[in-house]
């Protein structure tokens, strides 16, 4: 199941939208449901099940798109964000991790189905990570880890609200994570390149405000990831 929720402040647009997304899922027979928002401040006030993508208009009176965009960054309630308007000169304000695309109305069938299959395959990619606890097994999903520390016979896994001690080796998380959005950075570090603010010779800045050190033996690795994760996110998103 997949939450789509649509914010436009004219119902003959969310309508559009929602008759585009119903015509490529329905195909698909993946499950969804809708969620429908007349304005940016009922976006920032949903409390409901996470909306995997988000169409959002720019131009609205009130809190326009931007600004809720500017607010959700770092809320776990909204996943993905599909930029819609009429005035493509501000594109490129809208370029962010959680922004798929900029779509100009009306919009075409083929630039909504791209987004859907790139939204539908990215949180398919999004994994369980398992920990042990000292009452069993804990999991969490790859994309609320900004990085995991290795201390002694444990590690720390840090979110951008809390550290969980997990029982588990730096290796068996490393092991977990491969061909994922985590790389290890230093012997003691993984780092995941979704919370990434900055990178320096010696460190990774966090957008969490911590620093997650990079090894020498690591340094041409993790640069070369960093890069090619911007590219996809930037360039290649919807491939």
């Amino acid at each position: 199941m997949i939450i789509i929720g649509i914010c436009d402040d004219e119902a003959v647009y969310r309508a559009q939208i929602k008759v585009l997304c119903s015509y490529y899922l329905d195909a698909q027979k993946q499950e969804y449901r809708f969620v429908e928002f007349a304005s940016g401040e009922e976006v920032l006030a949903y409390q409901g099940d996470r909306i995997h993508l988000l169409f959002l208009d720019i131009e609205m009176p009130g809190t326009d798109g931007l600004e809720v965009l500017t607010e959700v960054r770092r809320n776990d309630r909204i996943w993905r964000i599909v930029f819609v308007t009429s005035h493509k000169e501000l594109k490129w304000e809208t370029v962010d991790l959680k922004t798929l695309a900029f779509l100009e109305k009306p919009l075409a069938r083929i630039g909504v189905e791209t987004c859907l299959k790139t939204v539908i395959r990215e949180n398919r990619e999004n994994i369980n990570i398992s920990y042990k606890t000292l009452k069993g097994t804990g999991y969490i999903r790859l994309d609320q880890i900004v990085c995991i520390q290795a201390k002694g016979n444990y590690v720390s896994i840090c979110t951008e609200k809390e550290e969980i001690p997990g029982y588990d080796s730096i290796k068996v998380m490393e092991e977990q994570t491969k061909d994922t959005t985590m790389i290890r950075t230093h012997k003691s570090y993984l780092a995941n390149l979704q919370y990434v603010d900055r990178v320096n010779g010696v460190a990774m800045q966090m957008t969490n405000g911590s620093s997650v050190p990079i090894g020498r033996k690591y340094y041409q690795g993790v640069k070369e990831a960093y890069f090619s994760f911007i590219k996809n996110v930037t360039i290649d998103r919807n491939r």
